[in-house]
Protein backbone atom coordinates (compact mmCIF):
# COMPACT_ATOMS: atom_id res chain seq x y z
CA UNK A 1 0.00 0.00 0.00
CA UNK A 2 1.44 3.36 -1.13
CA UNK A 3 0.27 6.75 0.13
CA UNK A 4 0.85 9.92 -1.90
CA UNK A 5 -0.32 13.00 0.04
CA UNK A 6 -0.01 15.36 -2.97
CA UNK A 7 -0.99 13.66 -6.22
CA UNK A 8 -0.46 16.80 -8.33
CA UNK A 9 -0.08 15.96 -12.01
CA UNK A 10 -0.04 12.19 -11.37
CA UNK A 11 3.62 11.37 -11.90
CA UNK A 12 3.91 9.15 -8.83
CA UNK A 13 0.62 7.45 -9.71
CA UNK A 14 2.14 6.62 -13.08
CA UNK A 15 5.18 5.18 -11.31
CA UNK A 16 2.94 3.04 -9.09
CA UNK A 17 1.04 1.80 -12.14
CA UNK A 18 4.36 0.71 -13.65
CA UNK A 19 5.07 -1.69 -10.75
CA UNK A 20 3.89 -4.95 -12.25
CA UNK A 21 5.60 -7.56 -10.06
CA UNK A 22 3.31 -7.15 -7.04
CA UNK A 23 -0.24 -6.12 -6.13
CA UNK A 24 -0.39 -2.37 -5.56
CA UNK A 25 -2.90 -0.26 -3.66
CA UNK A 26 -2.16 3.40 -4.33
CA UNK A 27 -3.87 5.94 -2.06
CA UNK A 28 -3.64 9.57 -3.10
CA UNK A 29 -5.04 12.88 -1.94
CA UNK A 30 -5.26 16.23 -3.69
CA UNK A 31 -7.52 19.26 -3.10
CA UNK A 32 -7.70 20.45 -6.72
CA UNK A 33 -11.33 19.93 -7.74
CA UNK A 34 -10.39 20.36 -11.42
CA UNK A 35 -8.91 16.86 -11.20
CA UNK A 36 -12.37 15.39 -10.62
CA UNK A 37 -14.67 14.88 -13.64
CA UNK A 38 -18.20 15.31 -12.38
CA UNK A 39 -19.78 14.39 -15.72
CA UNK A 40 -18.58 10.78 -15.49
CA UNK A 41 -18.19 10.55 -11.72
CA UNK A 42 -14.48 9.74 -11.58
CA UNK A 43 -11.23 11.61 -11.08
CA UNK A 44 -8.68 12.30 -13.79
CA UNK A 45 -6.37 10.04 -11.78
CA UNK A 46 -8.78 7.13 -12.12
CA UNK A 47 -9.21 7.96 -15.80
CA UNK A 48 -5.44 7.82 -16.30
CA UNK A 49 -5.24 4.51 -14.42
CA UNK A 50 -8.00 3.02 -16.59
CA UNK A 51 -6.17 4.02 -19.78
CA UNK A 52 -2.85 2.70 -18.46
CA UNK A 53 -4.32 -0.61 -17.34
CA UNK A 54 -6.22 -1.15 -20.59
CA UNK A 55 -3.33 -0.28 -22.91
CA UNK A 56 -0.09 -0.88 -20.98
CA UNK A 57 -0.33 -2.63 -17.66
CA UNK A 58 -0.13 -6.36 -17.15
CA UNK A 59 0.83 -8.49 -14.17
CA UNK A 60 -0.38 -8.15 -10.59
CA UNK A 61 -3.53 -6.35 -9.47
CA UNK A 62 -3.61 -2.55 -9.15
CA UNK A 63 -6.11 -0.68 -6.99
CA UNK A 64 -6.43 3.08 -6.66
CA UNK A 65 -8.11 5.18 -3.96
CA UNK A 66 -8.28 8.87 -4.88
CA UNK A 67 -9.53 11.38 -2.31
CA UNK A 68 -10.35 15.02 -3.05
CA UNK A 69 -8.89 16.59 0.07
CA UNK A 70 -5.93 18.59 1.25
CA UNK A 71 -3.31 16.41 2.93
CA UNK A 72 -3.54 18.59 6.02
CA UNK A 73 -7.23 17.66 6.45
CA UNK A 74 -7.45 14.12 5.09
CA UNK A 75 -6.98 12.45 8.48
CA UNK A 76 -10.66 13.27 9.13
CA UNK A 77 -11.82 11.55 5.94
CA UNK A 78 -13.81 8.38 6.70
CA UNK A 79 -12.44 6.40 3.75
CA UNK A 80 -8.87 7.40 4.48
CA UNK A 81 -9.09 6.56 8.18
CA UNK A 82 -9.52 2.86 7.32
CA UNK A 83 -5.87 2.69 6.29
CA UNK A 84 -4.29 4.15 9.41
CA UNK A 85 -1.18 2.18 10.31
CA UNK A 86 -1.44 0.04 7.16
CA UNK A 87 0.65 2.02 4.64
CA UNK A 88 3.86 0.36 3.41
CA UNK A 89 5.44 3.38 1.74
CA UNK A 90 4.86 7.14 1.67
CA UNK A 91 6.25 9.07 -1.26
CA UNK A 92 5.31 12.58 -2.33
CA UNK A 93 6.39 16.05 -3.36
CA UNK A 94 4.14 18.69 -1.80
CA UNK A 95 3.70 22.29 -2.95
CA UNK A 96 6.78 24.33 -2.02
CA UNK A 97 4.77 26.97 -0.16
CA UNK A 98 4.14 29.78 -2.71
CA UNK A 99 6.64 28.49 -5.28
CA UNK A 100 4.17 25.95 -6.67
CA UNK A 101 0.53 26.94 -7.12
CA UNK A 102 -1.51 24.45 -9.14
CA UNK A 103 -4.78 26.37 -9.25
CA UNK A 104 -6.42 29.49 -7.87
CA UNK A 105 -8.86 27.54 -5.71
CA UNK A 106 -9.09 28.46 -2.00
CA UNK A 107 -8.16 24.85 -1.13
CA UNK A 108 -4.58 25.41 -2.32
CA UNK A 109 -2.27 25.43 0.69
CA UNK A 110 -0.44 28.70 -0.03
CA UNK A 111 -3.77 30.44 -0.66
CA UNK A 112 -5.20 29.12 2.61
CA UNK A 113 -2.02 29.98 4.51
CA UNK A 114 -0.39 33.04 2.99
CA UNK A 115 2.42 33.46 5.53
CA UNK A 116 5.17 30.84 5.68
CA UNK A 117 4.92 30.18 9.43
CA UNK A 118 1.19 29.57 9.10
CA UNK A 119 1.74 27.31 6.05
CA UNK A 120 4.38 25.31 7.93
CA UNK A 121 2.24 24.88 11.06
CA UNK A 122 -1.14 24.33 9.39
CA UNK A 123 -0.20 22.49 6.19
CA UNK A 124 3.28 20.96 6.31
CA UNK A 125 3.19 19.78 9.93
CA UNK A 126 -0.23 18.03 9.83
CA UNK A 127 0.61 16.55 6.41
CA UNK A 128 3.79 14.98 7.76
CA UNK A 129 2.16 13.95 11.04
CA UNK A 130 -0.59 12.10 9.16
CA UNK A 131 1.92 10.42 6.86
CA UNK A 132 3.95 9.23 9.86
CA UNK A 133 0.89 7.92 11.70
CA UNK A 134 -0.53 6.07 8.66
CA UNK A 135 2.84 4.42 7.90
CA UNK A 136 3.47 0.92 9.25
CA UNK A 137 6.42 0.29 11.54
CA UNK A 138 9.64 -0.85 9.86
CA UNK A 139 8.71 1.10 6.72
CA UNK A 140 10.06 4.08 4.73
CA UNK A 141 8.81 7.59 4.00
CA UNK A 142 10.40 9.57 1.13
CA UNK A 143 9.68 13.30 0.90
CA UNK A 144 10.81 15.50 -2.00
CA UNK A 145 10.98 19.11 -0.89
CA UNK A 146 13.41 22.01 -1.29
CA UNK A 147 14.08 25.44 0.13
CA UNK A 148 12.70 28.33 -1.88
CA UNK A 149 13.56 31.98 -2.36
CA UNK A 150 10.81 34.59 -2.46
CA UNK A 151 12.41 37.90 -3.29
CA UNK A 152 15.46 38.21 -1.07
CA UNK A 153 14.13 35.83 1.60
CA UNK A 154 14.83 32.12 1.75
CA UNK A 155 12.39 29.76 3.45
CA UNK A 156 13.80 26.65 5.20
CA UNK A 157 11.42 23.96 3.95
CA UNK A 158 14.15 21.31 4.11
CA UNK A 159 15.18 21.85 7.73
CA UNK A 160 11.57 22.23 8.84
CA UNK A 161 10.62 18.94 7.16
CA UNK A 162 13.46 17.07 8.86
CA UNK A 163 12.64 18.57 12.26
CA UNK A 164 8.91 17.79 11.99
CA UNK A 165 9.42 14.17 10.93
CA UNK A 166 12.03 13.64 13.65
CA UNK A 167 9.56 15.01 16.20
CA UNK A 168 7.01 12.48 14.86
CA UNK A 169 9.35 9.66 15.91
CA UNK A 170 10.81 8.83 12.50
CA UNK A 171 14.53 8.31 12.01
CA UNK A 172 16.44 10.20 9.32
CA UNK A 173 17.93 7.65 6.90
CA UNK A 174 19.62 9.90 4.36
CA UNK A 175 19.06 12.13 1.35
CA UNK A 176 18.67 11.15 -2.30
CA UNK A 177 19.60 13.63 -5.03
CA UNK A 178 17.05 13.93 -7.83
CA UNK A 179 18.96 15.62 -10.64
CA UNK A 180 16.82 17.98 -12.71
CA UNK A 181 16.60 17.50 -16.45
CA UNK A 182 17.53 21.14 -17.04
CA UNK A 183 19.61 23.11 -14.57
CA UNK A 184 18.66 26.77 -14.20
CA UNK A 185 21.26 29.45 -14.89
CA UNK A 186 23.69 29.78 -12.02
CA UNK A 187 26.45 31.99 -10.75
CA UNK A 188 29.81 30.41 -10.01
CA UNK A 189 31.98 31.60 -7.14
CA UNK A 190 35.37 32.78 -8.36
CA UNK A 191 37.34 31.42 -5.41
CA UNK A 192 35.85 27.90 -5.25
CA UNK A 193 34.59 27.67 -8.85
CA UNK A 194 31.40 26.18 -7.42
CA UNK A 195 27.76 27.30 -7.82
CA UNK A 196 26.59 29.88 -5.32
CA UNK A 197 23.09 28.33 -5.15
CA UNK A 198 22.08 25.35 -2.99
CA UNK A 199 21.73 21.74 -4.06
CA UNK A 200 24.18 21.23 -6.90
CA UNK A 201 26.21 18.15 -7.72
CA UNK A 202 28.61 17.07 -10.45
CA UNK A 203 27.31 14.71 -13.16
CA UNK A 204 29.65 13.73 -15.98
CA UNK A 205 31.97 16.57 -15.07
CA UNK A 206 29.28 19.27 -15.07
CA UNK A 207 27.45 21.05 -12.29
CA UNK A 208 23.80 20.01 -12.14
CA UNK A 209 20.94 21.23 -9.99
CA UNK A 210 19.21 18.60 -7.85
CA UNK A 211 16.25 18.48 -5.50
CA UNK A 212 16.58 16.51 -2.27
CA UNK A 213 14.42 13.53 -1.38
CA UNK A 214 14.58 13.04 2.37
CA UNK A 215 14.28 9.42 3.44
CA UNK A 216 12.95 8.48 6.89
CA UNK A 217 12.49 5.16 8.63
CA UNK A 218 9.69 4.36 11.08
CA UNK A 219 11.07 2.02 13.78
Amino acid sequence: MIYDPSMGFGGRLLGALSLRDRPIHYIGTDPNTENWINEIGISRYEYMARIFKSHVRYGKEFRGTYICSGSEDVSQNEEFRKYKGKVDFVFTSPPYFSAEIYSDEPTQSSIKYKEYDSWRDNFLKPTLKTAAEWLKRDRILAFNIADINVGVKQYPLEVDTVEILTACGLQYAGKLKMVLAISPSMKVKKITNQPSMKNFCIVNGRWRKYEPIFVFYKP
